[in-house]
């Protein structure tokens, strides 16, 4: 018995997938790589939906905005060039972490649009002292809190906080944290 067959007998319906790309290709390709899965069914009409797949060269403010407003129950994207900026324009318009292209092979999309496992860049991006940095944050400490707790002094912490706030376009503390927060690093 096939393994789609097995899954009608099972009671479980496929996700339904909506691919959303401007390069023709890029959409034919993903929809290829889907076609086999017993999981992922391809529809066309986003309305239809389950998730919103979107293909984009590199996320900007811009799309960022425009797959938010599009509503979807879920919006995973794939993006060719992902940058240190990237996680924060996404954390900004409530999406996932996109995932580069070169990452992403037919059982790591299927798990991406089933829910499963999530591949985000921001992690390895962030240093561990980053994280402490703004779990810290997240509590509540100040300034001379976190550099006690972590055996540094006060301008270092400073340095430190600047420096995250700088790469990855944050405006401050706050901001910070509620970032690291929606990208699911705290």
């Amino acid at each position: 018995m096939s393994s789609a067959i097995a899954l009608v007998d099972a009671g479980i319906e496929p996700v339904r997938v909506a691919v959303d790309s401007r390069d023709l290709i890029s959409a034919a390709g993903v929809t290829h790589l889907l076609k086999n899965s017993p999981r992922v069914r391809v529809v066309t009409d986003r309305a239809d939906a389950h998730v919103l797949l979107a293909v984009v060269n590199e996320l900007c403010a811009q799309q960022a905005a425009r797959l938010k407003a599009i509503a979807a129950p879920r919006i995973v994207v794939i993006a060719a060039r992902v940058h240190d900026l990237t996680p924060s324009i996404a954390a900004q318009a409530g999406l996932a972490n996109p995932v580069r292209r070169a990452d992403v092979n037919t059982e790591r999309l299927e798990k991406l649009l089933l829910g499963g496992q999530t591949l985000q860049e921001a992690p390895s991006v962030l240093s561990d002292r980053d994280l402490r940095l703004l779990r810290l944050l997240a509590e509540g400490a100040t300034i001379a809190e976190v550099a006690q707790r972590l055996f540094c002094s006060e301008r270092t912490v400073k340095y430190a906080l600047h420096q995250l706030l700088d790469r990855f376009g944050l405006r401050n503390r706050v901001h910070a944290v509620a970032w690291a927060i929606r990208a699911g690093l705290l």
